[in-house]
Formats: C-alpha cells, sequence, structure tokens
C-alpha cells in the first residue's frame, strides 16, 4: 500500500510540472559579459574585442554604427587614447533562447581625460550568438539617460 501511495504521488509531480526541458543557464553569457567589461575598464584591447564576433555591431549614444571587430578594435584604440572610461554594467533581463541571448540592464560610467571626469548613465542592450568557439556578443546598443550627472559630485 504505501509503495502505491508513493507511485500516486510521484505521478501527480510530475503530471503537474509538465514536461521536463534541459536547463538553459545564462552563465556562459553573464560571464562573457563580465569578461568584457573586466577588460574594457583595464583598457585590455584584445580580450576586449575578442569578446565580440567578426560581424559584430556595436551602435554607440553618440549615434553611428560601429561594424566588425576590426571596426570596433579601431574605436576602442581612439577612446583610449584620449580617454580612460570604467563602466558597471547591471542587468536586469538575461535570456537564452538556443544560440542567441540578450542582456538589458542599465550602466553608469565614468570617463576620464586629464583632471576631468564625466559620468554617463543609460541603458544597454548587449546580443549574443553561440558560435563554434563560443558565446560572442553580436550587437551592443547604449542609450543615455536623460539628467545623467555631467560630472562626479565627488571631484571638485
Amino acid at each position: 500500500m504505501a509503495h502505491a501511495v508513493h507511485f500516486a504521488a510521484v505521478a501527480v509531480l510530475a503530471a503537474c510540472g509538465g514536461p521536463q526541458r534541459p536547463a538553459t543557464t545564462t552563465d556562459e553569457v553573464a560571464a562573457l559579459r563580465d569578461t568584457w567589461t573586466r577588460a574594457f575598464n583595464a583598457k585590455a584591447l584584445d580580450p576586449a574585442v575578442a569578446s565580440f564576433a567578426l560581424d559584430a555591431v556595436v551602435l554607440p549614444i553618440t549615434g553611428g554604427r560601429i561594424v566588425s571587430a576590426a571596426a570596433i578594435k579601431n574605436l576602442y584604440e581612439r577612446i583610449w587614447n584620449r580617454f580612460t572610461p570604467h563602466v558597471e554594467l547591471t542587468s536586469h533581463v538575461l535570456e537564452r533562447s538556443g544560440d542567441l541571448a540578450y542582456d538589458s540592464g542599465e550602466y553608469v560610467e565614468r570617463i576620464v581625460a586629464g583632471t576631468d571626469a564625466v559620468n554617463l548613465a543609460g541603458n544597454y542592450v548587449f546580443v549574443y550568438r553561440r558560435e563554434p568557439s563560443g558565446w560572442r556578443i553580436v550587437e551592443q546598443i547604449w542609450t543615455e539617460a536623460s539628467g545623467a550627472p555631467d560630472t562626479d559630485p565627488r571631484v571638485q
């Protein structure tokens, strides 16, 4: 009798849970985002660019469209020759479906040029694609929030 009750309980739980699906973790995608962020903040050109697919696109807050990992590398070189940026990302949604994933959230960025500093804030979207070599960023979109502070209140 106890065996029959146990079997019935398992059957009910299985029916309530619906069809079982394999776990679709986003850990690898989050790790790539964190790798890109660390490389960007360290001005580590090759690791930062290696996060992108060869056909990646960056849509910066300044407008325009930067297409290809080579063009992104050129952009980073130009930025880092003039400025020292530091970006912090706060992810709000990280979803994955098959070989595509996206990460949407907010960022704050401090950009230093000599003794001057500017703070930016806004939203970002990263789109990722799983390639034979692993996950890569294929689209990076940045927006600027209105009302972002122009300077760091701690720097006077």
